[in-house]
């Protein structure tokens, strides 16, 4: 039985963080398996042979961890964060201020997330292909960017609730919450 005084989170904030959490871990499962492609690419080298899709493998899983990742990090404060000014105000003003950083962040993911989405569209309806040796096609990759930004505004959409919460609820004028210790403990770049 539960003595804290938090509220429950509903359950859609609840699956944000839940997908958030499995796309985490997929993207370390994709910094593994680019440590691994990158090694065998170096030993094929090293035996003289030529590589031809491991270099762009590599980059590829790199660029899903960079974007579909950068949820996971969002969640768990781990994003570069100025707040030198912004730490020193009061409770209230410290989540307004959050609020409004979260409003500005959602607007550019939104703007990054429809041309991305176009730009996806386009790759996939023309058939692009990378040009390599190896020439996959580019519709696999194109579609991390828009999910990275998908993802990234569900979560702000989590970190928006959060402060909305803690600035209404019995916690947020109590002085406790989501950045004293609580899970989902993540600050919106300021």
């Amino acid at each position: 039985m539960s003595t804290t005084t938090e509220p429950r989170q509903p359950r859609l904030i609840r699956g944000i963080d839940a997908v958030t959490e499995v796309c985490g871990y997929l993207s370390g499962l994709c910094i593994a398996l680019a440590t691994v492609t990158i090694c065998y690419s170096v030993t094929i080298r090293a035996l003289g042979y030529s590589t031809v899709w491991q270099t762009e493998l590599t980059v590829y899983l790199l660029i899903f961890v960079t974007f579909v990742g950068g949820a996971y990090g969002l969640k768990h404060g781990s994003h570069v964060n100025v707040d030198l000014l912004v730490a020193r105000l009061p409770r209230r003003a410290r989540l307004v201020v959050e609020l409004i950083a979260v409003a500005l962040s959602l607007a550019l993911i939104l703007v990054v997330l429809v041309r991305g989405v176009d730009m996806w569209l386009h790759a996939t309806m023309e058939g692009w292909r990378s040009g390599s040796a190896w020439n996959p096609p580019l519709t696999v990759p194109y579609a991390v960017l828009p999910l990275g930004m998908a993802l990234l505004a569900l979560q702000y959409l989590a970190i928006a609730w959060r402060r909305i919460e803690a600035m209404r609820g019995p916690a947020g004028r109590a002085g406790r919450g989501p950045d004293d210790g609580d899970e989902g403990s993540e600050v919106a770049p300021s």
